[in-house]
This record gives C-alpha cells, sequence and structure tokens, in this order.
C-alpha cells in the first residue's frame, strides 16, 4: 500500500510542529493509507492524515484529508472537529499552535507536562513511534 504523499504531509507537519516544540507520536494504519500523529501525547489532541474520510467512532479533532472540501468546523456528537486539506497545512498548524496556547492556559504549564507524563505511560503509545 502506497502512502507517499501522506508521508511526504506528515513529515512537513512533523518538522514544522517540533520546531515549534511539540513533541509528537506517529501511527501507520495498517489497512488504510492513513498516518496519525499524536501532539505532546495527546494533550494536544492529535492530527489524522489521510487521502479519505475516516472511521465514525474515531473523533480526531484535527484532520488533514487530501482532497477535502467542506465546512472546517464540525460539532460531531459533542466533540469540535477540525477539517483541513493537504493544501492548507498552515492553517493547521496555526490551529494546532492556539489549542496548546489554550490548553497551557486553563492548565497551566506544570499540569500540561504532567498529563504528557501521564499520558506517556499509557498502552496506546506502545503502537506509536517518537519521532525524533
Amino acid at each position: 500500500m502506497k502512502r507517499n504523499q501522506e508521508i511526504v504531509v506528515s513529515n512537513k507537519l512533523i518538522k514544522n510542529l517540533k520546531e515549534k516544540g511539540f513533541q509528537i507520536q506517529k501511527y501507520y494504519a495498517r489497512t488504510t493509507r492513513s498516518i496519525y500523529l499524536k501532539l505532546d501525547y495527546g494533550v494536544c489532541c492529535g492530527i489524522r492524515i489521510s487521502d479519505h474520510n475516516g472511521k465514525k467512532k474515531y473523533k480526531y479533532k484535527f484532520n488533514l484529508i487530501k482532497q477535502y472540501n467542506g465546512p472546517k468546523k464540525i460539532i460531531d456528537r459533542g466533540y469540535t472537529r477540525l477539517f483541513y486539506n493537504y493544501n492548507n497545512t498552515n492553517e493547521l498548524i496555526k490551529d494546532v499552535q492556539n489549542e496548546k496556547k489554550a490548553k497551557i492556559n486553563k492548565y497551566g504549564l506544570y499540569n500540561y507536562q504532567k498529563y504528557m507524563k501521564i499520558n506517556s505511560k499509557d498502552n496506546l503509545y506502545r503502537s506509536f513511534k517518537n519521532v525524533a
């Protein structure tokens, strides 16, 4: 299964987000071309990068879909979900930075970092790879 374009887009995002101080964990889907990025062990949510719409049961806040052309913001059973296409990654990065600022303002930096440490021990991260 080729996911060349998804890898290029994810590497660009990762480079940019790492420069902005994010810790990133990455996971490649087994049955699709999707790539999942957790930001700061999920404290700052995650990004789903794909060439197709996702499964209804998963509620990623940030969704980067190749040919996406629809509403940017959707409220889905109480969850705010944001959508972008491969051409507006700069807007996605800006929104991710705003998400982190809002969470640090809400929890304080010490607690934000504490939540990262707690989340890093979750079994979920056994399948994710830390991005150096």
